[in-house]
């Protein structure tokens, strides 16, 4: 039944009603800002009571509390009267009804995101009304497009611009806070602010490559998306001594701001600086969108009120405003000045202004104040400041006692910080400290002067008991630190000196006085040398406390450690390329497999090396804790499993009933089964008894992954038949198969509540699959054709998947060098993490879900912050070997190249009719750590030489003058370059799946060639340099014509991917060799195949033909060489002194001689006629000869390592 009432709306619930207005932001920042005034005119500051406007204005407290809350409205009227008692008119944007604002916030809320990053707290706020007000008006109102809000160090910028965006956040969509404190890149901070931005826009975060396309992609999601971007402590960027510019590297924030301001966008840039940049200067107008705010003092009112925050204080109202006025109402120095009031003049306005009248000079800047409370401080007062401005965020006592070296300092830690908080030089969050970033920057550059003085003067103090550099760190604190701390030293260091042989000569005499004394002296000392690129071999550190030393990729070849304390220093580690990565369950170890055999063990939170495991022959493809953390299982090529014991690290069981390489190993949830998987296309189940229990077949091809379900008795494998099957293990019957991968699929994944699994393949997609569960066990396998969800992303083969232990996340690892962190949910890539060079090929989450750890090819594992998607910390391994060989035309001349960005030329000497080399020069490259040289290649007139490097450019050396020119050049890693044989062009082939062909004067760009579907290892050009042959991973091999870029002819026949090609001389044959362990030589006008060259026993890495067109020689990672009679096929030689693979050969320009480089760090001389070794050269490990007798702080395993790097302990 309805009634009338009902039917007219009358009689709808009074909570459904829409009655009157409320203020509109504007209108309530309006009221605000006339009310501060009137209590800053008639009370002092001192705040009405609600009772005092119901007074003034006439309405009521119900009223007025309506208004206050701005939800429920109220009649007109009774805005005009609150406006008109503070002298206001009201205007009609000043209000608004409750509908119209809560429907907006509503929607602006439903997708709106925030990243405050660093941003400081403004929940204690003071005054400020007309200048937020101000804000509004340009932000909302105006739309303006960049604001500079500008001041004095210590006036509030940053507060103020976090209150005002809390204020106006509803008004966008997404909120982002980058600090310039610590001086980022302008590409490290566009990075940053893409990655928060392009998933919110549904895009996928991969970054572009170049800074232009990083600020286009910015542009266009400022465009897209109405964004709040703040950008703190411009000034840091900004030259000392050229007002208004940039400093140098940093430019391109100019270019930034010009953008922003003149180009036509959705959003608002809050830019503070203590000083206006002279873009910002030429743009700004009443008539353009670019304003600045100059902030001024705080008024007396405000300024009292930081002192009532701090407690009561004594005064008359004449002498609070002199005091006010005295610091120029600066809020951080009325915070010092309270604090120091309280200490040392009993909380007496009076008696500090009595000191003041002494002769102290008004307050000027922040600087001034922050020099006088500094210079007060007791010295271990100034040696926690010290350590604070070093760590560079936040940290907790622990931190802090951790690296204070003085027992009595760091006992007193607690009360230091506590003496230190009361003066209000530091600040607190959540149990951890920092400094404010004006502090941090005055505490520095005190730091820095200290140490530079203390180097030029000898007198020894705060070097000792401070680091330049924490080498536990994570990585991007340690960046920031050698930018702002020990690059500043350098330089200061560089101007006193004079040169820096200058420098290495004080540096030795101060540790030459240091004996053991303990501290940091020798670490800081080493660790500044080394960014100096001084030559350390055959140094004498004996008897040294070398403490917080980064040794890693440093040649430290016969240098003398002996007696030395080397704890809380870093070495490199021998990983060779990391295959396999587990975490154990108590999360404190990881383990790593390596293609040498080996098995690491570190300790996550110290990245210390604590045991190695050896005993494969193969590379070691999978490692596995037991779910009790006391077994470790792995798997190798060499077809064996082994069960170790990680407490002592004795190998308890070798299983080798596989017959190939075992790819995967996975325990059951209750740790008392283990599964394996192997090329010879089973899974076998095996108790810890070393006893197989079920051999499970059906699979027909190799089986690449198993992994057991959290929650029933059944195990998933995959298999590069482009399936997956579902296992029950208690018989080995086979309950589902799952299709839908277009190739191998390389893993599989259950989600920690078994509901999902996901798999990642070959075809470069992850799929995930509903498991229908079902307690009937079927007579025959269910197959299911469609997964739930498809992710892609990924350009190459996903070769592991981790779920976060919520399942909210996977996690994937790829053969195109990132690692992606999805949203299960929302099917979404969150994070694209690329700071590996190459494949990744495991990944691990920790149980707490707060860190990803990864493996890959660069000889790197990685952690990372899920959060953020930061690198926080990397180990990376050196192992030595030769890379790549390249003879100069007049074959007088060889050049090596391996890790370290290091190259070695070799003069070829003939004596008595036999062939040695001696090297006569090296070249290495300033950032040698960074990245290996793959290739490398002679120009035809010997002078330069071209050099391929993993994090994708290029270098090119001038032999005669040492000179490097390096461009950056594909998008992914470089695998190979190559000059024509004109020597006008090099071409450089990529992971990126394309060929580059550049021209040499001039670096620019001729042609990209495409059509690939996978990465490049392999290119040649025939001897007229008409035509350039390449091979891919996607089992390919190409022929393209030089000169228009067009591809000829597509050669096909090999079962896996294609390593390397060469020409014969006469251009009519080309040799392929392949991971399907075989050689193809080809007729290059027909594309038949001639012949198949097989025999070898791995895959083939490096073929050479002789410049007779007789011989072929082909090198593989089965440690062989062969030479074969290229007309007949028939192999004349297998050469086998090499105990590593070989990654290199070529002839000599006679034909009679070749020359083999591979990973056992040899480069090997062969009579072609009769295949004899005539010499052998060994290349120095890095720490050949470097004598560690007697050193004490590393452990066993980490003693073990630097001597499989060379050094010795006799």
């Amino acid at each position: 039944m309805y009634s009338n009432a009902s039917k007219s709306g009358r009689g709808r619930p009074a909570a459904g009603r829409v009655r009157g207005v409320i203020l509109s932001p504007l209108g309530w920042q309006r009221f605000q800002t006339a009310k501060h005034q009137a209590e800053t005119n008639e009370t002092w500051g001192k705040h009405f009571t609600q009772e005092d406007i119901s007074e003034r204005t006439g309405l009521s407290l119900n009223t007025l509390i309506r208004i206050f809350k701005r939800e429920l409205g109220v009649d007109r009227q009774s805005l005009e009267h609150l406006f008109q008692a503070f002298g206001l008119t009201l205007a009609k944007a000043d209000f608004t009804s409750p509908v119209a604002l809560n429907e907006t916030s509503q929607t602006r809320w439903a997708n709106f995101q925030q990243d405050w990053d660093t941003a400081v707290d403004a929940s204690v706020f003071y005054g400020r009304e007309a200048e937020l007000t101000q804000m509004w008006q340009w932000v909302v109102s105006e739309r303006c497009r960049v604001i500079g809000v500008l001041g004095i160090g210590g006036i509030g910028k940053s507060t103020i611009v976090v209150k005002a965006a809390l204020q106006m956040q509803m008004e966008f969509q997404s909120v982002v806070w980058r600090s310039l404190a610590n001086a980022p890149p302008l590409d490290e901070l566009l990075a940053s602010v893409l990655k928060f931005l392009m998933p919110l826009q549904g895009e996928d975060p991969v970054l572009p490559t170049t800074l232009g396309e990083k600020l286009s992609k910015l542009m266009q999601s400022l465009r897209s998306r109405r964004c709040l971007l703040m950008l703190d402590n411009a000034e840091i960027i900004l030259h000392n001594e050229q007002v208004g510019q940039w400093r140098s590297g940093y430019e391109g924030y100019g270019e930034l701001l010009r953008t922003i301001g003149e180009t036509p966008h959705l959003s608002c840039l809050l830019l503070t600086s203590r000083e206006k940049p002279r873009e910002m200067a030429l743009m700004e107008g009443e008539h353009t969108l670019v304003r600045s705010l100059t902030l001024s003092g705080l008024t007396p009112a405000d300024g009292r009120a930081i002192f009532r925050q701090k407690g009561a204080f004594t005064g008359s109202e004449a002498e609070w405003q002199n005091l006010i006025h005295h610091y120029g109402g600066n809020p951080l120095a009325l915070k010092l000045v309270a604090a120091t009031t309280q200490d040392l003049f009993n909380s007496s306005v009076t008696e500090l202004l009595t000191y003041l009248d002494q002769g102290i000079p008004v307050f000027a800047d922040i600087r001034d104040l922050l020099e006088r409370q500094f210079n007060r401080l007791p010295q271990n007062e100034q040696q926690v400041m010290f350590w604070l401005a070093i760590c560079r965020e936040a940290v907790s006592i622990a931190d802090l006692q951790e690296n204070v070296i003085d027992p009595a300092c760091q006992k007193a830690v607690p009360n230091l910080i506590n003496a230190l908080l009361r003066r209000s030089l530091i600040e607190k969050m959540d149990g951890l400290f920092f400094l404010q970033p004006v502090v941090m920057e005055y505490v520095t550059e005190q730091f820095v002067q200290q140490v530079c003085a203390e180097f030029e003067t000898a007198q020894i103090n705060f070097l000792r008991t401070h680091t330049l550099i924490r080498v536990q760190a994570k990585d991007y604190v340690r960046e920031i630190q050698a930018r702002l701390i020990v690059q500043p030293v350098m330089e200061q260091l560089l101007s006193r000196f004079g040169s820096v042989a200058a420098i290495a000569t004080q540096a030795r005499q101060l540790l030459t006085q240091q004996g053991k004394k303990p501290g940091y002296v020798a670490g800081n000392l080493i660790n500044l040398l080394v960014q100096l690129q001084v030559d350390l071999r055959g140094s004498d550190f004996s008897d040294l406390v070398v403490q917080q030393a980064d040794l890693r990729q440093v040649d430290l070849a016969g240098v003398n450690f002996q007696n030395a304390n080397l704890a809380k220093s870093v070495f490199s580690e021998t990983l060779s390329l990391a295959m396999s990565i587990d975490l154990s369950p108590d999360g404190q170890a990881i383990a790593v497999g390596d293609s040498s055999g080996r098995i690491y063990l570190w300790n996550i939170a110290t990245t210390q090396l604590f045991a190695t495991f050896a005993g494969h022959t193969g590379w070691v493809w999978s490692v596995a804790f037991s779910p009790d953390g006391k077994m470790l299982a792995s798997s190798s090529t060499d077809g064996s499993v082994r069960l170790w014991d990680v407490q002592n690290g004795r190998c308890l069981q070798v299983l080798t009933e596989h017959t190939d390489c075992v790819w995967s190993v996975s325990f059951s949830p209750d740790g008392q089964q283990l599964a394996s998987s192997s090329e010879d296309k089973t899974v076998r189940l095996w108790n810890l008894e070393g006893q197989c229990l079920h051999v499970l077949q059906g699979h027909i091809q190799s089986v690449y992954a198993v992994h057991f379900a959290p929650d029933q008795p059944t195990l998933a494998s995959s298999s590069h038949d482009t399936t997956i099957r579902i296992w029950d293990v208690r018989d080995g019957n086979c309950l589902s198969v799952l299709q839908g991968h277009t190739s191998g699929v390389q893993s599989v994944q259950y989600s920690p509540d078994g509901q999902l699994l996901a798999s990642g393949s070959r075809d470069g997609s992850i799929r995930l699959w509903s498991l229908h569960r079902s307690h009937d066990r079927p007579s025959k396998p269910n197959f299911i054709n469609a997964s739930v969800k498809l992710l892609r992303g990924h350009t190459d083969w996903v070769w592991d998947l981790a779920f976060s232990p919520n399942g909210c996340w996977l996690a994937s690892a790829s053969r195109d060098g990132t690692l992606r962190l999805w949203s299960v949910q929302d099917e979404q890539a969150i994070h694209v993490l690329d700071s590996h060079m190459h494949d990744v090929h495991g990944l691990v989450i920790s149980a707490d879900g707060q860190w990803l750890i990864s493996a890959g090819q660069d000889h790197t594992v990685r952690l990372w912050d899920l959060q953020s998607g930061q690198n926080l910390k990397t180990l990376r391994g050196y192992t030595g070997g030769i890379q790549s060989l390249s003879l100069s035309a007049d074959g007088q001349r060889l050049a090596s190249s391996g890790q370290n960005e290091t190259i070695h030329l070799w003069q070829l000497q003939l004596d008595d009719n036999l062939a040695s080399l001696h090297r006569y020069k090296t070249f290495s490259s300033p950032t040698r750590w960074i990245s290996s040289l793959t290739n490398l290649s002679f120009s035809p007139d010997g002078q330069t030489l071209a050099s391929s490097r993993h994090d994708d450019s290029i270098a090119m050396w001038h032999i005669q003058t040492g000179q490097l020119d390096q461009w950056s050049a594909h998008s992914a890693a470089i695998w190979t370059v190559l000059f024509s044989p004109d020597g006008k062009i090099l071409a450089s082939s990529s992971e990126d799946s394309t060929i580059q062909l550049w021209d040499v004067q001039t670096h620019h760009c001729l042609q990209v060639l495409r059509g690939h579907e996978s990465g490049l290892r392999a290119i040649a050009f025939d001897p007229r340099g008409q035509w350039l042959a390449s091979g891919s991973y996607d089992i390919t091999i190409r022929l393209w014509e030089v000169q228009t870029g067009a591809c000829l002819r597509i050669l096909q026949g090999h079962t896996n991917a294609v390593f390397t090609v060469a020409f014969a001389p006469s251009g009519q044959q080309l040799a392929s060799g392949s991971h399907d362990q075989t050689i193809r030589v080809w007729d290059v006008q027909t594309g038949v195949c001639l012949q198949t060259l097989r025999g070898h026993t791995g895959a083939v890495w490096t073929l050479a033909i002789s410049p007779d067109g007789q011989t072929l020689a082909s090198g593989s990672n089965d440690q062989t060489i062969r030479l074969w009679d290229l007309q007949t096929g028939h192999c004349l030689h297998s050469l086998g002194e090499h105990t590593s693979w070989v990654k290199s050969v070529i002839f000599s320009s006679d034909s009679q001689i070749l020359f083999s480089g591979s990973d056992d760090r040899t480069i090997k001389l062969w009579d072609v006629q009769t295949g004899r070794c005539i010499s052998t050269l060994t290349v120095e490990r890095l720490y050949e000869g470097m004598k560690i007798q007697g050193a004490t702080g590393l452990t066993v395993a980490q003693r073990s390592t630097l001597k499989d790097l060379g050094a010795i302990e006799h």
